[in-house]
């Protein structure tokens, strides 16, 4: 039982400020998301890595 009331606390303690930190990380990564992963720019084929990163 006292871990019940413990994970509780948790979750109930400045709830407020977990939500507003979840939502921010949900717009950064969707902008994220948008910028660079579905930009229009060039795309770089995997030759291309391979020739600036040689392994």
């Amino acid at each position: 039982m006292r871990h019940r009331s413990r994970l509780q606390k948790l979750f109930t303690t400045n709830w407020q400020a977990k939500l507003i930190c979840l939502a921010a990380a949900v717009v950064v990564w969707f902008m994220v998301n948008h910028l660079l992963v579905r930009a229009s720019g060039p795309e770089w084929s995997i030759d291309d890595i391979r020739l600036s990163m040689p392994e």
